[in-house]
């Protein structure tokens, strides 16, 4: 992950632009009130977005754009709405994001849609060097197949070989996940080595904060319902 990414945080501001009235009784409240009103603003924006997270929706109100591959049918950004905090900056202001910097970036690319750029030592270095030796595994067989791999064979009769499909089954069994590798690239782009460097880019799924665009009356509307809410206690 890049240093220089920004870290994904929605400030909210409980005075904003309210009207001079409302900013005026604001505040005339106890410093303790006004922290009050910006935490629970705080925790109306977690909340609204682990909803988002749980029903798989965006802020626009639409459904997440699903995976690439269909296969994969685990929900959308699990794990964000853990970690997710209001962290307070002195009594009229509360930054919403996650305690862990890395948790933020790489929430703000899915957020966002922003690409990152991957190596292979990058790869290496975060998920380990797989071991080539093991078996193929189903998915590099499936793809085999997809691809028309095919195994040179001794003819039946006669003098000669022929090439013949074999089943997933003997790929895994007879190839390792090395050979299976190897071939799918010399099959896919005839290079048997496989890319150095590469980029991967999440679709947009804004999930924390406003609709965008709606980001004052959001916040002021908030505001005033908590301002509201502390009131009539």
């Amino acid at each position: 992950m890049s240093k220089n990414s920004p870290v994904l945080k929605l400030n909210t501001d409980p005075d904003g632009r309210l009207r001079l009235r409302e900013q005026l009784a604001l505040v005339a409240l106890p410093r303790r009130t006004r922290r009050n009103i910006t935490m629970r603003m705080g925790r109306e924006i977690i909340k609204e977005a682990k909803t988002n997270i749980r029903q798989q929706r965006t802020t626009y109100g639409r459904s997440m754009e699903g995976r690439k591959d269909t296969r994969k049918r685990r929900k959308l950004l699990r794990g964000f709405g853990r970690g997710l905090k209001p962290f307070m900056r002195g009594s009229d202001r509360v930054d919403v994001t996650w305690s862990n910097s890395m948790t933020a970036q790489l929430a703000d690319r899915h957020q966002n849609g922003i690409a990152e750029q991957w190596t292979a030592s990058k790869a290496r270095k975060v998920y380990g060097v797989p071991d080539y030796s093991k078996p193929a595994t189903r998915e590099q067989a499936k793809a085999l197949k997809a691809e028309g791999y095919k195994l040179r064979v001794k003819k039946s009769r006669g003098k000669g070989h022929t090439l013949r499909r074999v089943p997933i089954k003997w790929i895994t069994e007879n190839l390792s996940r090395g050979q299976a590798g190897a071939i799918l690239r010399q099959m896919r782009d005839g290079k048997k080595r496989g890319k150095q460097s590469w980029e991967v880019k999440p679709a947009a799924r804004p999930f924390l904060g406003p609709k965008p665009g709606t980001e004052e009356k959001f916040l002021n509307d908030l505001a005033r319902q908590t301002m509201a809410e502390i009131g009539n206690r």
